[in-house]
């Protein structure tokens, strides 16, 4: 058979499709570029701030001054005292000592705007400015009253302005008696409890002889203490503490005439003599040291950018779940 006589079939080619990859939407590619630029952003914000919060908003180099805030109320439990809630004797503890162990630190500014808070609480931070081996200078500005007052006795010098009001050395106890209210509304408290003085103060009933002799007599022994500490802390003699434990707080000019302020300035003049103190050469240093929270965080940013600078009574803890207050 002749090659013309074959027949040819044609077969079908199959012709591959083309598929087009999904085209990502632009929308979404700037919200990844916007995350990934904000978490950088946010590293950088917080090795700032921490670098911010170690130096002060300088370069660190040369001696330094460590300004510490007592800013708020006093207690063993609370915030950070930058949003009106209490100072705590940890927050104020660890700021003295970093700046105790920090070779570049020459003296400590305790920067207080406070009307004092627990005994106990005060007492720490007190202990513990007594310890530190650097100077260290109380300034304050509006008030330095109370369990305030306690933590600025123990520091080398106390300078306030002359409205300043300062000391208010004494102790207080609110004891709240609601049970005639309680009648009227016709509300009825049961509290069980072991251990006869247990509810004592609890506010469904007065306090009895006993109890309100016993309370006094806690007091008076906080009172002690306290009169004691500021006797010790400002090289006094007690009697002489003793005739100004009233609770009342004398403007600066005053208490300086009384011998509990050392010199009247404000915060500049503080930050000229502890750098006297520390025997620093020319404008020290300054070392802001703040809670180690967001907004704490935000202030030390703001700070080293350019933006920004840098209880009532003393009770008895053991009263009351809340504590007495030094007033």
């Amino acid at each position: 058979m002749s090659d013309q006589g074959q027949v040819g079939v044609a077969l079908p080619q199959t012709v591959p499709q083309v598929v087009n990859p999904p085209r990502r939407s632009k929308k979404g590619i700037w919200i990844a570029v916007a995350v990934v630029a904000v978490l950088l952003l946010i590293s950088s914000c917080c090795g700032l701030a921490s670098w911010a919060a170690l130096s002060g908003g300088s370069l660190p180099s040369g001696d330094a001054v460590a300004v510490i805030y007592i800013d708020s109320e006093i207690a063993g439990v609370g915030g950070t005292g930058l949003s009106g809630t209490s100072i705590t004797p940890e927050t104020i503890i660890t700021q003295l000592r970093r700046a105790q162990d920090d070779g570049s630190i020459k003296a400590i500014i305790l920067r207080i705007d406070s009307p004092g808070g627990t005994a106990s609480a005060s007492m720490e931070i007190a202990e513990e400015v007594a310890r530190t081996t650097k100077p260290i200078i109380a300034s304050i500005g509006d008030m330095g009253a109370s369990g305030a007052y306690m933590v600025a006795s123990q520091c080398d010098e106390i300078m306030a302005t002359p409205s300043s009001d300062v000391g208010s050395i004494g102790v207080i106890l609110t004891v709240a008696d609601l049970s005639e209210l309680y009648k009227k509304i016709g509300v009825k408290f049961t509290y069980l409890h072991e251990g006869v003085y247990k509810d004592a103060g609890a506010g469904q009933r007065a306090l009895t002889a006993t109890e309100t002799a016993m309370f006094q007599s806690d007091m008076h022994l906080v009172y002690e203490q306290f009169i004691e500490l500021v006797a010790k802390g400002r090289k006094l003699r007690t009697a002489d503490v003793e005739k100004l434990a009233t609770g009342w707080a004398w403007p600066g000019a005053k208490a300086k005439d009384l011998g509990l302020v050392d010199k009247l300035g404000n915060y500049r003049d503080a930050i000229k003599e502890a750098g006297r103190l520390g025997k620093i050469h020319g404008e020290p240093r300054i070392v802001t040291y703040r809670a180690e929270t967001l907004s704490g965080l935000l202030n030390q940013l703001t700070g080293a950018i350019g933006f920004g600078g840098g209880l009532d009574a003393l009770d008895l803890g053991s009263l009351r779940r809340s504590g007495p207050v030094t007033r």
